[in-house]
């Protein structure tokens, strides 16, 4: 579905990308961890025409899409979420996943009730808490019925409380529609039970792959965690 090929970003005399190589060919829950620095978030915002590379190539479905606009991506079925969590505040929870979406009023109702938000549906999202923004801001996305959907950090500033219902959450979204999740996290607690395979980054590329146990056994991983 989505192929990476020798993809680099330089900023000034740092390589946040290095020929990064990888390629992703069937629906699934996939996850993307690294260091601090390794390139992950960089990745993301080249997938989704936030950032130009310097060299390399983005393919979805052999096309190359290297240098799309995100409106454009977001047209071909890519869509995101930020770390900072992007909701309209001032709009109410329902008008959130309407905006913007292809799907019903029906359809929203519904996904509000999957992340226990139907009683809040007609208050204004700056009404919910940190947790709670976050798992609106998904399921807008969601709504958008992406084929390659990247959630970057989750389960950041979420409340432990919620952790569970949000793992469930993707799960069930997974479920009702399989397509390309690439979800980059550090909550390895949280990414390692969500994710069927492990994709590991450091500065700048592709070290290791595989299931999430490989992934914790591999001695190249705990090195590069642990310098």
């Amino acid at each position: 579905m989505i192929a990476i090929r020798n993809l680099t970003k330089r900023y000034g005399g740092v390589a946040a990308l290095s020929d990064c190589e990888l390629e992703i060919g069937a629906p699934g829950i996939y996850g993307l961890i690294g260091p601090n620095g390794a390139g992950k978030t960089t990745l993301f915002d080249v997938m989704t025409g936030l950032t130009e590379p310097d060299s390399g190539t983005v393919l979805i479905e052999g096309r190359d899409v290297t240098g799309f606009s995100p409106h454009r991506l977001a047209r071909l079925g890519v869509a995101r979420s930020f770390q900072e969590c992007r909701v309209f505040s001032e709009f109410t929870c329902l008008e959130n996943l309407l905006f913007g979406a292809r799907g019903t009023r029906a359809e929203a109702l519904r996904l509000l009730e999957l992340v226990n938000l139907q009683r809040y549906r007609d208050e204004p999202a700056a009404n919910l808490s940190f947790g709670q923004r976050r798992l609106l801001e998904i399921v807008a996305t969601f709504m958008r019925k992406p084929r390659i959907l990247l959630l970057d950090e989750p389960a950041s500033g979420v409340n432990p409380a919620l952790l569970e219902l949000l793992l469930e959450s993707i799960r069930r979204m997974y479920e009702e529609r399989p397509c390309l999740f690439l979800v980059v996290e550090h909550n390895m607690e949280f990414v390692m039970a969500l994710a069927s395979e492990i994709v590991v980054m450091h500065q700048g590329a592709v070290l290791e792959r595989g299931s999430p146990e490989a992934v914790q056994a591999s001695p190249r991983v705990m090195e590069a965690y642990l310098g």
